[in-house]
């Protein structure tokens, strides 16, 4: 009976550690599964978009309460340190958090020692150095560098507030999630500082205002399409010769980036230079296809596509206008009834062979009538059924919304502004013309411009851009 009696009890302890050792598998496993949540989640919202500052508040945020219920994150900049994010349970406690910005030479300073460093300091106790640490009731710290290339360029600060401890699992949590959001600020940061160099190169290469032309309406409009990272490769220009003439060109680039960008300052300053020399338009386009083929290898070598022209006021307050279209999309006559018709000129791409042929055409304006000049992006933009809006559907916006066109709209007429996102340029009436005008929709389709000129004496400018 006894010998009985211990087998059981055998028997129940076995079972009894096998069912511990079972539960014990179970929360390491669920444990495993919260830590790989936690990392994507984080993951996912610190990639969610590239601004750098909302990148780093996102860490902020996504450390508390799971790692700590304090969390601040600075960052080194021009010398100092700035805190550029808190998180914490009430709006007190984050406005006490934000307000302690750590010194950075200080050697008694959590966060100056990490950035000297670059190594994860962790404490059971508060930070040394001065902070507001017995009002936010702290009991120990963990600080994380954020690294770029071995080297702290800002440091991921967790506190606790009661008896919770920073073990080795918390820190290793921390130091995860602390190299993919140095990797996410460091991809923002390069992408914010590229974007705005974009921005400076692409309006260096354009108008910083359209002039005022005597007895012409003139209005530009351009919209770069994509993520703002490339310059676009579309231009235009309006500049005064003697004698009461004025040039104006329109045109595009082949390629993009920096190489285009150089393509594009070339047409404009060829344009510029020899156009008081040069009486004829065809003469003009002559010199710039001539400085296309004659670009070193490094500027590139991809063909251009312009309208160029030269207008001057009449006295019946009309517009005499000279122009030449080499390869590029036609102009278009709009008159005040809404009649639309192309100005199809031949002449061929430049950049591609010497002395192309490049006929002149020239056209009279009378007042209320408009020259409107784009790029293909408008024609070739698809919506988001992969409609294309192509050369009927500007036709017919341009037919429909001219103000003196009696015609109703067909409601199964295309709006332009379906279709996006657009570059448009403008060069037209007394009052800012109802043409089409493309926004952007952010789903990757290229959109560009489209430019308007009309007679009218003493016409005001609208300048949109």
């Amino acid at each position: 009976m006894h010998g009985s009696e211990g087998t059981a009890a055998a028997l129940a302890i076995e079972r009894h550690r096998a069912e511990q050792a079972r539960h014990a598998a179970e929360a390491k496993e669920k444990a495993a599964r919260d830590d790989l949540a936690f990392l994507l989640q984080a993951s996912t919202r610190l990639t969610s978009d590239l601004d750098y500052t909302q990148t780093l508040q996102r860490l902020a945020s996504s450390c508390t309460p799971t790692l700590a219920p304090l969390c601040a994150v600075d960052v080194v900049d021009a010398g100092r340190v700035w805190r550029i994010a808190t998180a914490a349970p009430t709006a007190e406690q984050r406005e006490l958090l934000a307000s302690h910005i750590p010194v950075y030479a200080a050697a008694d300073d959590a966060v100056a020692r990490v950035l000297a460093t670059g190594l994860a300091e962790v404490a059971r106790r508060t930070p040394t150095g001065l902070g507001l640490w017995t009002e936010l009731k702290v009991t120990g710290y963990l600080c994380v560098p954020l690294l770029d290339r071995g080297r702290a360029f800002g440091t991921l600060t967790l506190l606790s507030t009661g008896e919770d401890i920073f073990d080795g699992h918390t820190v290793a949590l921390a130091e995860e999630v602390a190299r993919s959001a140095a990797s996410a600020a460091l991809n923002a940061r390069q992408y914010t500082q590229r974007a705005a160099l974009a921005r400076d190169l692409q309006a260096g290469l354009l108008l910083p205002e359209v002039p005022d032309v005597p007895g012409t309406g003139v209005a530009t409009y351009y919209h770069p399409a994509g993520e703002g990272l490339d310059i676009g490769e579309d231009f235009y220009d309006i500049f005064p010769l003697s004698g009461g003439r004025w040039a104006f060109l329109l045109g595009d680039v082949c390629g993009r980036g920096a190489i285009a960008a150089t393509t594009t300052a070339l047409v404009r300053h060829t344009a510029r230079a020899v156009a008081r020399f040069l009486p004829e338009p065809d003469g003009v386009v002559q010199a710039i296809n001539q400085a296309l083929l004659d670009r070193p290898d490094s500027h590139g070598n991809g063909f251009v596509t312009l309208v160029y022209g030269h207008l001057t006021a009449t006295d019946d307050g009309g517009l005499d206008l000279s122009l030449v279209r080499a390869g590029h999309t036609v102009p278009l006559h709009i008159s005040p009834s809404g009649t639309v018709s192309e100005v199809d000129i031949p002449g061929f791409l430049l950049g591609l062979a010497d002395e192309p042929r490049l006929p002149v055409h020239r056209l009279h304006l009378k007042p209320g009538e408009s020259l409107l000049l784009y790029t293909d992006g408008i024609t070739e933009a698809h919506n988001a059924d992969r409609h294309q809006f192509g050369e009927e559907g500007l036709i017919d916006a341009l037919r429909t919304h001219q103000g003196g066109c009696e015609r109703p709209r067909p409601s199964s007429t295309p709006s332009p502004r379906r279709y996006g996102p657009s570059r448009v340029r403008t060069t037209g009436p007394t009052t800012k013309p109802r043409s089409p005008s493309p926004q952007p929709r952010g789903d990757g389709t290229r959109m560009q411009p489209v430019a308007v000129s009309w007679p009218f004496p003493g016409a005001p400018r609208s300048d949109g851009r």
